[in-house]
């Protein structure tokens, strides 16, 4: 798909560039070959400045003006609600196309929720979302657990119907930037030498600890990521499947999404099957009871990884499933893939912007 795009014509923002998954965006954007002009890298005043480098040439990140997105076709938010809360009007204002990941836009009327990857696997009908009005078009790439339980959900549907689901899913630290990943390791290295940990991002103690809640003072709470799962799974699967009751707990790992999934299906059927509806791209599964997949295996992976399914010994057709992905490479995948669909979409339309009103190049 990427190598039919042609030379770069692209005029895009990638806005937190300096946070985990604005660094994941910008390499995928270079590896699948994305028809840039020119890829402006903005973030706060603090970050403005900094020296990184794209397609093997130096790059500085600049801090954000109203000037950034001039002649812009598409806006990539990276960093937190808070900064999108900021900045996304003056993108809007401009005319980009935005592609929120941080989710501060996810239910605003304009916005359309997106999984590229999954989308089908339901039925069409599951991803048949009202129009959207008129104007720049907003999409907010799915969260990436919901995209694989679809992907999980919708392939055992087609095989028999689902009765019943239970997901476990484990949040790595990650999920709260730099600033997850460094207190983490501050707290696992003082809890080493006796000392006093640091609690400014989870309020709580992560390192060895599993946790159902964090301290008061930490946001989003895992109840608030429970929730965004569920929704967006629910507006991925339209009512095509019955919605599986959900937990979402912290995990002392720093990068990549494990989950626990145990469905129940209408009839008996042998675990190979099962497993070969779900042995399909993007999903890798692996059969070796030795030898499951694991966060260290996801990390730097496209793929949400499997592990084989075993029948429960309780439910006759009951199934347990493993499954581990990359967070932060899963979800800049996701929106650079939205991306490459409003690329297409353009193309079809014989322009390279929306309705030929956005700028793409200077």
């Amino acid at each position: 798909m990427t190598d039919n795009f042609g030379a770069g014509t692209y005029n895009m923002a990638l806005l937190g560039a300096s946070s985990l998954k604005g660094k994941e965006v910008k390499r995928i954007l270079r590896e699948r070959h994305f028809p840039l002009r020119r890829l402006a890298l903005l973030d706060t005043e603090e970050a403005g400045g900094q020296l990184t480098e794209f397609d093997d040439e130096p790059a500085i990140i600049h801090p954000i003006a109203r000037e950034s997105f001039e002649n812009v076709a598409m806006a990539i938010f990276a960093s937190s609600p808070t900064f999108t809360k900021s900045y996304w009007q003056m993108a809007e204002g401009s005319g980009c196309e935005i592609i929120d990941l941080t989710y501060f836009l996810e239910d605003y009327p304009q916005a359309k929720l997106r999984a590229p990857g999954v989308e089908g696997l339901c039925g069409e009908e599951a991803y048949a979302q009202p129009e959207q009005a008129p104007g720049p078009r907003i999409s907010v790439p799915a969260h990436p657990v919901s995209v694989a339980i679809a992907a999980i959900l919708g392939c055992a549907s087609r095989l028999s119907p689902v009765q019943r689901s239970v997901i476990t899913v484990y949040e790595p630290v990650s999920e709260h930037d730099q600033a997850g990943v460094q207190e983490l390791h501050h707290q696992t290295v003082n809890l080493l030498s006796f000392q006093k940990i640091p609690r400014q991002v989870f309020d709580s103690q992560v390192a060895f600890n599993l946790l159902a809640s964090y301290g008061k003072e930490s946001r989003p709470t895992l109840r608030e990521v429970r929730h965004r799962i569920y929704s967006h799974l629910g507006r991925l699967m339209r009512g095509t499947i019955v919605q599986p009751a959900l937990r979402v707990l912290q995990a002392p790992v720093f990068h990549g999404y494990a989950f626990s999934c145990f469905v129940e299906l209408k009839e008996r059927l042998p675990e190979e099957k099962v497993e070969n509806a779900l042995n399909q791209h993007p999903r890798v599964l692996c059969r070796d009871e030795d030898s499951q997949p694991s966060v260290v295996e996801a990390a730097g992976s496209d793929q949400i990884l499997l592990g084989r399914v075993e029948r429960d010994p309780s439910s006759e057709s009951g199934y347990w499933i493993w499954g581990a992905l990359d967070n932060l490479r899963f979800a800049a995948l996701n929106a650079v893939q939205v991306a490459e669909e409003l690329v297409a979409a353009d193309a079809r339309q014989g322009s390279q912007s929306a309705g030929g009103t956005v700028p793409v190049s200077s």
